[in-house]
């Protein structure tokens, strides 16, 4: 859609108006919790309390939607500073900072995998942030397919962190099933299986998803201090 200089009213009869900014932030939040295949336009004017020709005053199409969704989640992922002479600190920092990220909007993170079309461009904070990472690991000592592989690593392992771990235990909330390896009621629904073993681990409490993350994040830095004593 072509700029505009004109400044819209941020109210017209006391009732609030849209903008671009609030149509990503409705549709980051949709995407957040349903996923983006639930981001249709009509859906989206419902949320919004407007028709789906209003939308049209402001986005091009739904595609546009799409990236302003994106570029609205990028633009919070702000990491904190990296520093070589407290790496493994910074390391852990910058996982936080993405695990915190996509926590928001875990369902938003399937955006390769529900959207056909790749977006034409991305926010400059996706390109500086890898930078920043990787300028880390290679300050410390790593070469650029160890600091590569160790990047792939832990965006990896966050990623599926998130939508496995952090997910499942956000939505049970104070359930006690949260608490185990798996949920009671799976093992009493088949007592006649001889899985004693599976028995006796789901017996345990498992760690927290903060310790479990932790645990996560020490692999990694366990890693790099590997590939760092071998070069």
């Amino acid at each position: 859609m072509p700029a505009t200089s004109r400044r819209r009213p941020a109210t017209r009869k006391g009732r609030p108006v849209l903008t671009r900014e609030s149509i990503a932030a409705k549709a980051l939040e949709m995407a957040g919790a349903r996923g983006f295949g639930s981001l249709t336009m009509r859906a989206l004017a419902a949320e919004l309390g407007v028709t789906v020709r209003a939308l049209y005053n402001y986005v091009e199409d739904r595609q546009d939607v799409v990236h302003l969704a994106v570029d609205t989640l990028l633009t919070s992922w702000n990491p904190p500073p990296l520093h070589a002479a407290t790496w493994e600190t910074s390391v852990a920092d910058y996982a936080g900072s993405l695990r915190a990220l996509y926590r928001r909007w875990p369902r938003a993170l399937l955006v390769s995998l529900e959207e056909d079309t790749p977006p034409a461009s991305v926010h400059p904070n996706r390109l500086l942030n890898l930078d920043r990472f990787l300028r880390l690991l290679r300050d410390v000592g790593l070469d650029m397919p160890a600091a590569l592989a160790a990047h792939r690593q832990l965006s990896l392992l966050i990623l599926s962190f998130v939508l496995v771990v952090d997910g499942p235990a956000d939505r049970a909330g104070d359930s006690p099933d949260r608490a185990g390896l798996v949920p009671d009621a799976w093992l009493a629904g088949h007592a006649d299986l001889d899985i004693p073993t599976l028995r006796e681990a789901a017996a345990l409490p498992l760690p927290t998803p903060d310790e479990q993350f932790d645990e996560l994040v020490s692999a990694v830095v366990d890693r790099i201090r590997g590939d760092l004593r071998a070069g």
